[in-house]
This record gives C-alpha cells, sequence and structure tokens, in this order.
C-alpha cells in the first residue's frame, strides 16, 4: 500500500518535467529571462531604425561623392575600367581619379551611365530625405513616404528623358550620358513615335501635371493665372490633404501657400473653423465706450491652415493678406494745412519674416504627446482637441475627462515644464468661451514678427480709416495682426523688465501712429528720463512734436521740466473743454468732424483739434524725483483727458506698488505687461499672475479688464526708425512745434500783490505771532496748532506770504520765516490796519 502511494506521488513528478532550453542551460533560469530582455532592449526597434537610417546616408553620401567625382574624371577612369574588364593588367603610372578609386569609379558609372544620368541625384536626395527621417526617429507613415517616392521617381525619369533630348540635340561627345542608359532608351522610342515636337509637348505637358500634383503654388496658378501677390494665406492643397492620411507629420517645406476657393477666403472666417466655433460679427460703430474694439484678433482668425489628424485639429497660423498702404492726400479738404504730406512708405521698413524658420510639425506631435504622458502620471486624463501654431507660441487645448478639477491642471504649469524642457509654460484654464483648457508653450525656433507684415496687413488698413489712433502692437497666438484704438482704451500702462521689449513697444506704438495720422491730427509730448530713447525723434519738432514756450528741445530729458508740462497740458485740457463747449460737442471726434463740414468754423479758426499723447519712458524715475508732484497732474490727465483727445503712454520697468499706485491702476484699465522676474510684479501690474512665465524677446501679455491676450510684439530696428524720420522730415511742416499753454507756479504769481487786508482771516494775527516766535512756517504746523482744518491753514499761509511773513514755497521744506522780531511784525500790524 506504501509503494503505491509513493508511486502516485512520483507520477506527477514525472509529468512536470518541461524542455530546458538553451539560454536556461547556458545562463540558468533566470538567466534566460535576463537574456531575453537584455536582447530586446538592446535591439530595439528605435536603435535598429536609427542604425539603418545611418547605413542609408552612408551609402548615399558615398554614392554622392562618387558621381561628383566621376563627372570630371569618368573619361581616364572608364578606359581603365575596359582595360580590367578585358583582363589587361594597369601600368604603374596608371591609377584611377576617382575618390574611391576602381570601386567608386566602377558604381558612379553604373549609377550615371547605366541608369538615369542626371536623373539618378533624385533619387540620390530621397534616400537622403529617408536616412534623416529614420536617424531622427521620426515616422512619417508608409502612404507619405510611397508617394514622395512616386514624386522622386516622376522627377527623375523626367529629367533623364529631357537630358537626353538636349545631349542629342546638340550632339555633345561626352564620357557621359546625360539621361543615362534608361533615358536614352526612352528618348528613342519616344522619337520613332511622336518625332521632335511630339516630345517636346509630352515633357511640358508632363512637367506641369507633376508640378499641380505636388506644389500648391502651380495648382494656384494654373487655377487662377495672375501676378503673384506679395503674400498668401496658406492653405492645404491636394499633396497636403493626401499626405494627411499618413502618421500626421505635415513638413513645413510642403506646407506652400494656395488660394483654392477664392471666393471662401474673401469672407471674414474660413468653413472649417466654423465647425468648431462661429465667427461673431464686426463690432458696430456704437459699440460701448471703453470696450476695446479691436480688429476681432483677440476672437477668431481669418484664414488658416487646418490638418485633422485621428480627431486632432492642427492649426497652421495664417499669414495675412499684405496690400499697399494708401497714401491719403486729402488736398486742401477743411483743416488740412500741409497740402503735399504723404505718410513714409512701407518700403523703408524690413521683413524680418521673409527667411524665417517654419516650425517643426514632428516636435510639435512630440510635445502634444509628453503633455498628454505628464498628465496622465498624476492621474489627469485628458483629450487633445486643438492646436494653434503662432509665431512664437503654441497653444494646446485639452479637453479633460469627467471629474478632473481645472484647478489641479492650473498647478501642473511646472511639471509640464520639466517634461518639456522648455521655460514660460502658460496654463489658461478654462479658455474664455471654449470647453477646453489652454496649454501655450514656446516654440523652439520663434519667428520675429516684423513691423511691416503688421502696418502692410489687410486688417490693420482696413481698420486704420475707422478707428481715431489705431496701433498695430503685434501679432496673436493666431499669427492675426492685432490692432486696437488708442481712443477707446484711453490710457495705457506698460510694464517689463529690463531688456525684454518694452522700449520696441513703445517704438512700435509710434510708428503705427506716424503711418496713420497727419500731423495736423497728432502730436507727441514724449518724456525721456534715459535722455536715449527717443532721441531718434528729435526731428519730428516742426511735424509732430509739442512743447512748452520757453522750452528749447521737444523731446524733456530735464526732469525739472516735466511738471510744468503736465499741468501746461491740464491748462490744455480745460481749454479744449471750453472749445468743445462751444462747439455743443462732447468729444474732440465730434469737433473735428463739424471742422471738416465747415461747421463753426469761427472757433480755433477752423483748424483741427489734434491728438496729444504723452508718452512717458521710465515713470518710476519722475516719481523719484518728482513724487506726488507728477502723480497729481497725471491722475487728473486719466480721469478727465479722454474727451479732449489727450491720452497717455506711461512705461516702468519697475512694477512696484509705490510707483503704480491704486490711483494710477484705477484710471489705466488697459495695461501691457511684458517679462518681469517675479509674480508680485505680475500682480502689481495684470492683477493676477502671467507676466512672470512669459519667454522675453517681445513676448507680452495685453489686458483690458477683460481676458489677456498673449502676443508678439513686433519689431522695429533703430535704422528703421532713422529711415521714418528722415522722410518725415523732408515733408513740408508747420515750422514750429505745437505750443502747449504756459505754465505759472503759484508761487510765482504775484506775491503781496494779490493780499487784500480786508479779506484776511479773523486767526491772521495770531498765526503770524506764532510763525514768528518759532520761526517756522509750516502748513500743518497751523492746522496742528490752531485745530482747524488743511483749507483754512492754507488760505492763512497763503496770506501770511502775501503781506511778507514767509517767504515762497520751497518743496517739502517749511518756508522762511522773513520778519525775525515782534516790534517789526506789530510794526507791520499798522500798516495792514
Amino acid at each position: 500500500m506504501a509503494k503505491k502511494i509513493q508511486s502516485r506521488t512520483a507520477a506527477p513528478k514525472r509529468k512536470s518535467k518541461k524542455k530546458v532550453s538553451l539560454e536556461s542551460r547556458l545562463f540558468g533560469e533566470s538567466g534566460a529571462q535576463g537574456f531575453a530582455s537584455s536582447f530586446f532592449s538592446t535591439f530595439s526597434l528605435n536603435r535598429i531604425q536609427t542604425v539603418v537610417g545611418l547605413l542609408l546616408l552612408l551609402f548615399a553620401l558615398l554614392s554622392t561623392v562618387s558621381v561628383l567625382s566621376f563627372l570630371p574624371t569618368g573619361a581616364q577612369d572608364q578606359s581603365l575600367l575596359l582595360k580590367l574588364d578585358s583582363g589587361v593588367p594597369l601600368e604603374g603610372q596608371e591609377k584611377f581619379l576617382n575618390h574611391f578609386g576602381a570601386l567608386g569609379a566602377r558604381w558612379a558609372n553604373f549609377i550615371f551611365n547605366g541608369m538615369f544620368g542626371w536623373g539618378s541625384m533624385c533619387m540620390l536626395v530621397f534616400l537622403f530625405w529617408i536616412g534623416i527621417l529614420m536617424v531622427r526617429g521620426e515616422r512619417s507613415g508608409y502612404i507619405p513616404a510611397l508617394l514622395r517616392f512616386v514624386k522622386y521617381a516622376f522627377f527623375m525619369i523626367w529629367v533623364s528623358l529631357a537630358m537626353a533630348a538636349l545631349q542629342s540635340l546638340f550632339s555633345v561627345d561626352s564620357h557621359l550620358e546625360w539621361g543615362g542608359a534608361h533615358g536614352i532608351r526612352l528618348y528613342n522610342y519616344l522619337m520613332m513615335q511622336v518625332k521632335g515636337w511630339g516630345l517636346l509637348l509630352i515633357l511640358l505637358a508632363s512637367l506641369v501635371i507633376g508640378l499641380v500634383l505636388t506644389n500648391d503654388r502651380a495648382l494656384d496658378l494654373v487655377q487662377h493665372p495672375r501676378l503673384p501677390r506679395q503674400a498668401h494665406i496658406p492653405r492645404l492643397g491636394l499633396w497636403g490633404r493626401i499626405r494627411g492620411f499618413g502618421a500626421g507629420e505635415v513638413e513645413a517645406q510642403e506646407q506652400e501657400p494656395s488660394e483654392e476657393d477664392l471666393d471662401e477666403e474673401t469672407n471674414e472666417g474660413d468653413a472649417l473653423m466654423a465647425e468648431d466655433e462661429p465667427l461673431e460679427d464686426e463690432e458696430p460703430e456704437s459699440e460701448e465706450e471703453g470696450e476695446l474694439p479691436t480688429s476681432e484678433s483677440s476672437q477668431q482668425p481669418l484664414s488658416s491652415t487646418i490638418h485633422s489628424i485621428d480627431g486632432l485639429i492642427i492649426e497652421q497660423a495664417p499669414e495675412d493678406d499684405l496690400v499697399e498702404v494708401r497714401h491719403r492726400n486729402p488736398g486742401l479738404a477743411p483743416g488740412v494745412m500741409l497740402e503735399h504730406y504723404q505718410i513714409p512708405s512701407i518700403e523703408l521698413l524690413k521683413d524680418y519674416e521673409l527667411n524665417a524658420p517654419v516650425q517643426n510639425m514632428a516636435e510639435i506631435e512630440r510635445n502634444k504627446q509628453r503633455i498628454i504622458d505628464t498628465l496622465a502620471s498624476f492621474k489627469m486624463r485628458v483629450t487633445p482637441s486643438r492646436i494653434t501654431i503662432g509665431p512664437a507660441v503654441t497653444l494646446y487645448e485639452v479637453i479633460p475627462d469627467q471629474g478632473i478639477k481645472v484647478s489641479r491642471i492650473k498647478t501642473m504649469e511646472e511639471d509640464i515644464a520639466l517634461s518639456l524642457k522648455s521655460e514660460g509654460i502658460r496654463i489658461i484654464a478654462p479658455m474664455p468661451g471654449k470647453g477646453t483648457i489652454g496649454i501655450e508653450v514656446p516654440n523652439s525656433t520663434p519667428q520675429i514678427v516684423s513691423m511691416r507684415s503688421i502696418l502692410a496687413s489687410r486688417r490693420y488698413n482696413e481698420l486704420r480709416d475707422s478707428m481715431e489712433l489705431p496701433i498695430g502692437m503685434g501679432k496673436t497666438i493666431t499669427n492675426e495682426p492685432f490692432v486696437f484704438d488708442l481712443s477707446r482704451i484711453p490710457h495705457l500702462l506698460i510694464a517689463g523688465a529690463t531688456g525684454q521689449g518694452k522700449s520696441v513697444g513703445l517704438n512700435a506704438i509710434i510708428t503705427s501712429l506716424l503711418y496713420s495720422k497727419r500731423p495736423e491730427e497728432l502730436k507727441f509730448v514724449m518724456v525721456d528720463p534715459k535722455m536715449l530713447e527717443f532721441s531718434v525723434y528729435e526731428e519730428l519738432e516742426n511735424h509732430f512734436l509739442a512743447k512748452l514756450p520757453d522750452v528749447d528741445k521737444a523731446i524733456i530729458t530735464d526732469m525739472t521740466k516735466v511738471v510744468p508740462t503736465l499741468n501746461s497740458l491740464c491748462i490744455e485740457m480745460d481749454n479744449r473743454y471750453h472749445q468743445l463747449t462751444q462747439a455743443r460737442v462732447r468729444g474732440i471726434k465730434e469737433y473735428n468732424q463739424q471742422v471738416r463740414n465747415r461747421e463753426n468754423v469761427a472757433i480755433n479758426g477752423g483748424q483741427l483739434m489734434p491728438y496729444i499723447v504723452l508718452v512717458v519712458d521710465e515713470f518710476a524715475d519722475l516719481i523719484m524725483t518728482s513724487g506726488k508732484e507728477v502723480e497729481q497732474p497725471i491722475t487728473r490727465l486719466a480721469q478727465k483727458a479722454r474727451a479732449a483727445g489727450i491720452h497717455m503712454i506711461i512705461a516702468t520697468q519697475r512694477p512696484s506698488t509705490d510707483v503704480i499706485t491704486g490711483l494710477i491702476k484705477a484710471n489705466f484699465p488697459a495695461r501691457i505687461a511684458f517679462k518681469v522676474f517675479s509674480m508680485i510684479d505680475s500682480r502689481t501690474i495684470l492683477d493676477s499672475p502671467g507676466a512672470n512665465q512669459l519667454i522675453g524677446r517681445g513676448d507680452m501679455l495685453f489686458y483690458q479688464g477683460k481676458e489677456m491676450i498673449r502676443l508678439q510684439c513686433a519689431f522695429l530696428d533703430t535704422p528703421e526708425s532713422e529711415a521714418i524720420v528722415s522722410h518725415i522730415q523732408q515733408q513740408e511742416s508747420t515750422g514750429s512745434a505745437y505750443m502747449l499753454p504756459e505754465y505759472i507756479p503759484e508761487d510765482e504769481e504775484g506775491g503781496a500783490k494779490t493780499f487784500n487786508p480786508s479779506e484776511k482771516d479773523p486767526l491772521f494775527e495770531e498765526v503770524a505771532r506764532m510763525v514768528v516766535n518759532s520761526q517756522i512756517g509750516s502748513t500743518s504746523n497751523i492746522q496742528r496748532k490752531f485745530n482747524i482744518g488743511y483749507n483754512r491753514a492754507g488760505r492763512l499761509m497763503d496770506q501770511l506770504e502775501g503781506s511778507g511773513v514767509v517767504g515762497p514755497q520751497g518743496g517739502s521744506k517749511p518756508r522762511e520765516v522773513l520778519i525775525k522780531d515782534m516790534m517789526s511784525l506789530e510794526r507791520l500790524f499798522e500798516t495792514l490796519r
């Protein structure tokens, strides 16, 4: 019984035996698994693809060098090859001139003469492209690779046939067969069938068909034959649509602009964009004041290249139509003094976007996947919705899954920046008016937005005449020119750290106004504490600058002249309101319209009332030197000067609370923030973080009480500004600057001559005795000693100054007491009685 039990227990052991593999015998059970995992990890598909790509590049490089070396030396190498093939040994002095010897000469002869001649170079280019693609680890998909192969094969055959025909036409005797063996064979066959003119027709027709199938410009030229424009709105042509069925890479060099469906492009939006979000109508003229009358650039792009890959919309930033800048010459219209004045030509500006780098779509795809993977690693699942590629920043829009809090995603900026190895990541959660979350990622190759592309854009020129003070600031993330009206803002506050584009932004604003307004319509008051930023505009004094009567230079660099100039602007504002009241209008726009309609000619001699724009480059320096004396007139102008046509642009590199006070911020609803280095500075200028996450070099946020719009500021170099100023200087002018009213400080208005003894305060004598005894002439001291209000104490101090007891005010220090003893004071009282 025990044996049976033992045999039964032993039977399963015999059944459990299994074959031992060779790896297990060599390395053991765990060693076999480790060997397999090590083998597959070492020889992964990515590594094999890279090695194959390197081999293809090496093969293409060796073939190209062999062919290039064969072109000048092929005749001698061929004779040596014939000797070797016939069994004749080479003599000592006979050597192959090809860089790779006999093998290189034989291989080059086969590629060039034995294949397709010059057309074989097309296939070498294809091998280079495949090799580079494989080495970089990019996957273009089978269909795009096959279509590219067909494209290069077509041009290889066409070039081979054309070169064979040329060599036969000119009877060139050479060791080179221009069309190769296959090209000559095809040429001879066609000559037997269709003769010379038929061959020429076949070559031309096949070339046109090939270009139409592979190039969008050729398709556009065939469909709409006309002169090429300065720029095109890029659209995805036939070749791009076919390639979109691949793995998703749409290469930048094949996204050539096309203008299919020309009638659809003239609309305000693209039909594809309408599927995602409808276009809003253009804002009516009677829109509420205070809102930003932009060119709809912050809401909808005009047109764009849209690729749909696996349900994901990739929106390539469009280029706006460029139009010729119109020179307005109103002739002898009412209010016009300079009949022959012409605005500067757009040719004075440089086009920095002409050879701008194009964004790599494979990199865009990788960044999208890294964002999704980073969020998924923190258990936040999102679905990609749209990718918008801008000049400097790409916007990735994602839709979070049900149950994912938006606040959690907003805290992922640093983690996403780490995964993308990039700075300046900004998360917009949620996107205004959309059910998505936006993630802004800086491009690896940012593009420069030139001022020329803004001022020559169709959008700017369409809105220039409808706006009073149009300003083209830059381009949005959708590559749309951003245009706003300074008169509707009505004042602008600019802040940013040193070297982040603040001064370039000021120059862009000034240039926009110079290109849109005539000298009769606009004047500048420029304050330049650094004495360098606005020096280029000194030559515009007789055209566009305003100054005080007793000032030599119109550009204010002396800080002692700033307070009188600001107070003079306040007087100018009051005088203008008096003129507007006489004309019975509510603003400068209606007043100038009356002048153009020849109404109220008696007021101001029938001349236009020019807009005045105050530009301050470094406001923090003014606050440090003058303090409240500067803040008070600026606050008064900000509160009242809009209707009188006086607007302010104030810039500072130190957006702290002691510079940008609450009173100033309350009257400057529109603000521009360039990159700052702390979140506190960003909250000071924008009331929210964001400016500390910018990437610099013109990257900016525009805020006007609604959503913040990210822009790439237009770049304007100093030689361009000098060329503009030189052009305006050569135009006719009024002969002098626009004179502001003279400002006389209170302490210079007459002293004792204005003092009336019959109107002196009942406390006058007591206060005078206290001042003489203490030898302190202070308004606050009078207020404290006699327990009276500040206004009454100020009137008493004015009476003491008028009677000669104290001297004029000397800043924040107490006034000098002119009477030193009580006897002299009593004699003064007797004369006043």
